[in-house]
């Protein structure tokens, strides 16, 4: 199973969330941000910070030292929940800001659909000299959070390079090392390997498309020939010669009967963590390494994390699978504060670790990064030091994802042109010039080289 390039804990909910988009009609959030000083860049006065689950426990655990640091200001995270975090943002951007917090944090899909549909709603942090912090974080990520003047819109807070987690135990019992895989026809050869000496299909993936995320193979064998949907222009790229060839893979693999149907959704997934759903692989982002521990710990020893596999012989071999930022509302009457928030928590030593202890989520700090404690090895791996997997792929010049405000639109008529392929045979490069051609008329976009 695969998810796509959605932040962590937001990768079922998009679609519900954008579509509130074009609802004009929506009240206000009852909250109003909670800031008691007028922005004249003092760092001081009330803010609040918006999140949920796990990254608002992380960015609570970062609250102590920076009010030491700044005695008189006041920090509030509210967990607001996933996905209600998504509609109350967006019905604020909608009210133009009114309800919304000082800061908010959000998924990398939803940054350009918020810059374009509500130009002006985030503040540009490098008013606020959160531009050095460029070279602290990889290029990609930095990227999108940019905006298309160079504005800085978002600082990475969950940087979710892509891992390929793998069955140790039936790679063994196949006689497949995975480090002579070098690229995908190397893996569907071993695919088919694996699934005659074990029963376990490479993959699993929703064939019906029953969930918005069941496109996750085919975004990362896009990434990873530095291609998307949409490219910087904004132009529609899904049906080019890169899409063309991660959908006959992925039909190539289906064919050769080492991709199974299984329905989407988290519980779904939780059964191919713990083997009852059999699985050979599955790609995914860093913050996996920790959740295959907490949700299986039966499998210690089973599951093992290596770098993802180049498309092509010498190709890419490092994919961003989503990430969050923290954003400032544009109208927070105490913008220099949340931005001296957001350089603490995500932009510190001190901050980060805060942060990172508390929720756990995969960082783009690269100081921190590179931090011993943060490079340890983990048990459940065998000792394996399995973040150094992913920071080393921040060390490439990782593709920026452009995922524009229509990504929810791409998604949906991609997820049926595969549909198309998969459960009726379709020729995939037909089935994608007709998906693109839809996602043309639907949005008015160019198709790019027509």
């Amino acid at each position: 199973m695969t998810f796509p390039f959605t932040a962590r804990t937001g990768r079922f909910a998009a679609t519900a969330a954008i579509a509130a988009l074009a609802i004009g009609g929506l009240a206000a959030c009852s909250s109003q941000p909670s800031s008691s000083a007028t922005d004249g860049g003092k760092i001081d006065g009330k803010i609040t910070v918006w999140s949920w689950t796990a990254p608002a426990k992380g960015l609570t655990a970062a609250v102590a030292g920076f009010e030491k640091a700044h005695p008189g200001a006041k920090v509030t995270v509210i967990d607001q929940g996933n996905p209600a975090i998504w509609t109350k943002i967006t019905t604020g951007m909608t009210a133009g800001g009114a309800g919304l917090p000082d800061v908010m944090n959000i998924g990398i899909d939803y940054m350009g659909q918020y810059e374009e549909k509500f130009p002006g709603s985030l503040a540009d942090l490098k008013t606020y000299g959160l531009g050095k912090l460029e070279s602290d974080f990889a290029a990609g990520p930095w990227a999108s959070g940019q905006g298309k003047n160079g504005e800085v819109y978002g600082i990475p807070y969950e940087v979710n390079a892509t891992g390929f987690f793998y069955r140790k135990d039936l790679w063994d019992k196949a006689g497949v090392d995975v480090s002579t895989i070098k690229s995908y026809d190397d893996l569907l050869a071993a695919g088919k390997t694996i699934k005659a000496a074990t029963g376990a299909p490479l993959f699993t993936m929703d064939k019906a498309a029953t969930v918005a995320d069941s496109a996750g193979l085919f975004q990362l064998l896009m990434n990873l020939q530095n291609s998307f949907y949409f490219n910087g222009n904004g132009e529609i790229t899904m049906n080019n010669a890169a899409g063309v060839k991660a959908l006959e893979w992925i039909k190539k693999a289906n064919d050769a009967g080492i991709i199974d149907d299984v329905p989407g959704g988290w519980d779904n997934f939780v059964k191919t963590e713990k083997g009852d759903i059999p699985v050979a692989a599955f790609t995914g982002g860093g913050w996996m390494a920790g959740e295959i521990q907490a949700d299986a710990p039966d499998m210690k020893g089973k599951w093992a994390v290596a770098a993802p596999i180049a498309f092509q012989p010498g190709g890419l071999t490092a994919a961003i699978n989503g990430g969050t930022y923290l954003t400032v509302n544009n109208k927070s009457t105490n913008k220099a504060t949340a931005a001296a928030f957001i350089e603490y928590a995500l932009g510190s030593m001190e901050g980060q670790q805060s942060t990172y202890k508390g929720g756990g989520m995969f960082p783009g700090y690269k100081p921190f990064l590179a931090s011993e404690e943060f490079n340890a090895g983990m048990d459940y791996y065998g000792g394996a030091k399995v973040n150094q997997i992913f920071t080393a792929q921040l060390v490439q010049k990782t593709p920026v994802i452009n995922y524009t405000s229509d990504y929810a639109k791409a998604l949906k008529v991609y997820d049926d042109a595969q549909t198309q392929v998969l459960l009726k045979g379709a020729d995939p490069k037909a089935a994608l010039d007709a998906a693109a051609q839809q996602l043309a008329v639907q949005t008015g976009r160019k198709i790019a080289g027509s």
